[in-house]
């Protein structure tokens, strides 16, 4: 009984509003990941240089590119994925492959606010000394972890989507 008033509860999403949901969520994902493969690259390319000049326009280069794109695309994914699992037959913590991507979504997205942003405020705020001819810490520090840890993430919740693994959640 209870499973029929759960499912009389759970309000649907249309087939052409499902697919135009889903399609947000795939391209937020997609957007994703491509923000923090050209993380990357910026991080990549002030770490191999012995060039302070190419280390400092990285650094301002990833001001301007990484956090604000990273936390937009990470909230419309999170939003995307809240509608499709209250729309769908999936749920929100229905299955666990669901309850996990939700939970890498709210992990990379808070890092994003919590640990990405000042650290790369602080390396801006370097540059910016360095390029005024000030001494200035221009040191790569943990940067390397951002751009391994969040598409490695993203790629584990991709495979989940696709896999659905592990079953329903009991309760």
């Amino acid at each position: 009984m209870t499973t029929t008033v759960a499912r009389q509860q759970t309000r649907r999403l249309s087939r052409n509003a499902r697919r135009a949901v889903l399609i947000a969520h795939l391209s937020s994902a997609g957007a994703w990941l491509g923000v923090d493969l050209v993380m990357a690259v910026f991080i990549v390319r002030a770490g191999l240089t012995d060039d302070p000049a190419v280390r400092a326009q990285s650094f301002l280069a990833l001001e301007v590119f990484a956090v604000w794109p990273l936390l937009v695309t990470g909230l419309v994914c999170l939003a995307t994925g809240v509608v499709l699992g209250l729309g769908t037959k999936w749920g929100l913590v229905r299955y666990w492959w669901v309850a996990a991507k939700l939970a890498l979504n709210v992990l990379l997205t808070g890092l994003v606010l919590v640990a990405l942003r000042g650290q790369v405020d602080g390396a801006a705020g370097q540059s910016r000394l360095w390029l005024a001819g000030q001494p200035a810490d221009l040191s790569i520090g943990d940067y390397i972890y951002p751009p391994i840890v969040s598409p490695l993430a993203l790629l584990v919740a991709f495979t989940l989507s696709v896999v659905k693994p592990w079953g329903r959640i009991r309760g």
